[in-house]
């Protein structure tokens, strides 16, 4: 006994429905998925940025004593007693690179 055509027809659109549906049920939880993904990983990146911020904008204890220790410092009179002896020296090498005038010799 062969199957009615209207019945095999009602059969295959069924399926066809039914496979229809599945694929769009799928492909929707895919895009929530995706948005949901995108989402996190927003909040990560956003997290991690605020951290590195906050890590460069927080002073560490021992990098606050050396700069302390240079505000301090009298670090003006240092390069000026630097200079001075600098300047000091220049002024022997001048003296040491002259030539002596040739006076009280004889020819």
């Amino acid at each position: 006994m062969a199957l009615d055509a209207g019945v095999v027809d009602a059969v295959v659109n069924a399926n066809f429905k039914s496979v229809a549906e599945t694929t769009a049920l799928v492909a929707n939880r895919m895009n929530q998925d995706m948005a949901q993904n995108q989402a996190e990983t927003a909040k990560i990146g956003i997290a991690s940025m605020a951290q590195q911020l906050n890590v460069m904008n927080t002073l560490d204890p021992t990098e606050a004593a050396s700069i302390s220790g240079v505000v301090n410092s009298d670090l003006a009179a240092t390069i000026a007693q630097l200079g001075s002896a600098i300047a000091g020296l220049q002024q022997l090498m001048k003296g040491a690179q002259t030539t002596l005038p040739e006076t009280g010799q004889t020819k």
